[in-house]
């Protein structure tokens, strides 16, 4: 079965309230309940004679379609791709084109012809960028190339699409897959760069990469010596944050995460504990929903002890105790702090003692 295109496993019989030919729906009534058990070929000819009862392109179409996964999954894969190639060729619209497209290059691929798939695949990708299923099927042609050449034929293919496709839906993973790569190379300041210019090329609330864009950019600024160009993309980041009624509605994946960056770079890079610990306690203030907040918490009680301020260290691990009742931290709380009462049944772990300085 093709890995991208198997839409589900109930065909739209009606369509605007008009009923579907009888001839269609018993064909395709058998067809599903031939797949089910798994008589594919058999499925697959109950598609086609569907197909030929249709009376709406697009319910024939649909037919044809799921003939040829079913001739695929049959073994019949030189049945499948005659389907598939007359689809792209002649389906009604550009979604369906595409799919037969995607679903002829991933046959080829299923087929072991790996030269001849990834060549359907890129010409795919190239016909049909607006596709759902363009991003995924680029990630997969970039593995491809890179275990052929390297980064480098990666980049260069990049290249040459960024170019073609500079206006297309494809056009932010372009540019971000890019970044990634320069990354991945060690290439790190051309990395930061191509971070900032997908950013700003795709900023909030649209640019689906741009919260990861401004954290690896930051990521690189610390790798290239530069902690203060660091915090300013951490707080170009953040200070897009939006409350909202429904808790996380609005939030990005990096946002905790850019804020506890932010806390350890005050810690680590410029030695600045106070800072630090006004930072960390952020993350719950800005971020209550999130798994690193007992993280941080417990990371800024042991700050705190750190220099000596018994009562800094036990305000976070009381809201641990208070709040975070299952956190992996709640049992270490008493140890930082005697005024907490040690959990029943619950020890611990020597790790978190080893990383708190605890005996």
């Amino acid at each position: 079965m093709p890995r991208w295109c198997w839409l589900g496993s109930t065909l739209l019989l009606l369509a605007c309230g008009s009923p579907a030919p009888p001839a269609y729906a018993r064909e395709t009534k058998q067809a599903e309940e031939a797949r089910r058990r798994g008589q594919h070929l058999a499925a697959a000819e109950h598609y086609q004679r569907a197909a030929s009862a249709a009376e709406k392109p697009r319910d024939a179409e649909e037919a044809r379609y799921r003939a040829a996964d079913s001739y695929a999954r049959a073994g019949s894969p030189e049945r499948a791709a005659t389907i598939y190639r007359e689809l792209a060729a002649q389906g009604p619209d550009a979604a369906r084109r595409a799919r037969a497209d995607f679903a002829l290059a991933e046959l080829e691929l299923d087929q072991g012809r790996e030269r001849e798939g990834h060549t359907l695949l890129a010409a795919a990708i190239r016909r049909h960028p607006s596709s759902g299923l363009a991003a995924r099927a680029l990630r997969t042609h970039l593995q491809y190339l890179r275990a052929q050449g390297g980064p480098d034929a990666v980049l260069d293919y990049l290249a040459v699409q960024r170019q073609s496709l500079h206006r297309s839906e494809l056009a932010e993973a372009l540019e971000y897959l890019r970044a990634r790569e320069l990354d991945d190379a060690g290439r790190s300041a051309e990395a930061r760069d191509a971070y900032l210019a997908c950013a700003s090329r795709f900023p909030y609330p649209s640019g689906a990469y741009w919260d990861d864009a401004l954290y690896r950019a930051a990521e690189k600024e610390l790798a290239l010596g530069a902690p203060q160009r660091a915090l300013g993309h951490l707080q170009r980041l953040l200070s897009e944050q939006e409350a909202a009624a429904i808790t996380g509605s609005y939030q990005r994946a990096r946002y905790a995460e850019g804020q506890l960056l932010i806390a350890r770079i005050y810690r680590d890079t410029l030695h600045d504990p106070e800072r630090a610990r006004a930072e960390l306690r952020k993350v719950w203030l800005n971020h209550p929903t999130s798994r690193l907040v007992d993280d941080a918490l417990f990371q800024e009680a042991t700050l705190a002890r750190q220099t000596g301020d018994e009562a800094g260290s036990c305000a976070p691990l009381q809201i641990i105790v208070r709040e975070l009742k299952d956190s992996r931290y709640a049992p270490c709380a008493h140890l930082l702090c005697p005024r907490l009462v040690a959990l029943p049944g619950r020890d611990c772990h020597d790790y978190i003692k080893r990383e708190a300085g605890l005996p």
